[in-house]
């Protein structure tokens, strides 16, 4: 039985050198060129506490965006991100408000999140829904469970709220950023990831189960939720079941601009975190410099339409290029 051999898992993983020259160098550099426009355009950008803040907000959106570059190099789609942290937060918020505690309540959230995410994986996998369509389900059923456990708890146990402030929270995520990056690049499971979503015949031929490799994934990107929940809470010091709607799209887009295709087998964390710190960046300066903040989703939209539009020509171009040779 044919297996797959590291060369068939780099032809689907492009190389790291690659993959900085390709898109992760001009997506930092137009982070960084963002932030240099808003502190020339608003001085207040530039403040400890405003930077305390864009950490904040690049730490929960990255940390939904990490999980779900995780599933969407399969192939697939995780709409209930969001409402994973909402739900896996409230049921930390209940423990903290009855047992005064934290470490049991942050562990029952990760459980909590590590459940869902398997619940979402047994959808796609064992009863064969499309991952949109299961995901879509599980955002609203999700997001309404948690509506119904806890309308507002506030505020949670002294001293948790230091794990939300600014550099904390972002090195929470700077954790789960290298734990994301090192399991894609150094583990077989990372292999396996890239090769569901660009090959996964090869995958099965090689005797690698498909379905296993594509759970594990929707439960992953269900345990980042989780970290992001207790981060997102110890942020706001305060837990509410509809907490932060609407931030699965904004997961969506850092993973699309940082360069992971969304069709699969191509792409990485690193350029999702930065994807994350644009709209962070971009979201928060608009607000210091006193501009209309409908932009933001503007700006977002047609960024993800270049990236997503340029995403589906280069490759044809690469091939006419090489097929003219």
């Amino acid at each position: 039985m044919p297996r797959l051999t590291e060369k068939d898992h780099d032809r689907e993983r492009p190389r790291a050198a690659d993959l900085l020259a390709a898109r992760e160098t001009p997506l930092l550099g137009m982070a960084l060129l963002l932030a240099a426009l808003f502190a020339l355009a608003a001085p207040g950008f530039t403040n400890a506490v405003n930077l305390a803040a864009i950490g904040r907000d690049v730490a929960v959106i990255g940390m939904l965006g990490v999980g779900l570059t995780l599933v969407v190099l399969t192939g697939g789609i995780d709409l209930s991100c969001a409402s994973v942290l909402a739900l896996s937060a409230s049921v930390m918020a209940l423990l903290m408000e009855r047992t005064g505690g934290m470490l049991l309540p942050v562990a029952a959230c990760l459980c909590t999140a590590a459940l869902l995410g398997a619940g979402n994986a047994l959808l796609v996998t064992r009863l064969a829904v499309p991952p949109i369509v299961a995901t879509l389900a599980t955002l609203g059923l999700y997001r309404m469970q948690a509506m119904k456990m806890v309308t507002l708890i506030s505020p949670l146990p002294p001293g948790f709220s230091r794990l939300g402030a600014g550099w904390a929270a972002f090195s929470v995520f700077l954790l789960v950023l290298t734990a994301a990056a090192l399991a894609l690049a150094r583990t077989p499971w990372g292999r396996h990831l890239y090769a569901a979503g660009g090959n996964p015949e090869a995958l099965r031929l090689s005797g690698v189960g498909l379905a296993r490799t594509v759970g594990w994934a929707y439960v992953a990107s269900a345990l980042c939720a989780g970290a992001a929940a207790v981060v997102a809470s110890a942020t706001l010091n305060s837990v509410q079941g509809n907490m932060f709607p609407g931030y699965e799209l904004d997961a969506v887009a850092a993973v699309v601009l940082g360069g992971t295709a969304i069709t699969g087998g191509r792409g990485g964390v690193l350029g999702t975190a930065i994807g994350a710190a644009i709209m962070a960046i971009l979201r928060n300066g608009l607000i210091v410099a006193g501009l209309d903040v409908y932009w933001y989703q503007a700006i977002i939209g047609a960024a993800i339409l270049v990236t997503g539009g340029l995403d589906a020509l280069l490759p044809r171009l690469r091939s006419r290029t090489e097929g003219a040779r």
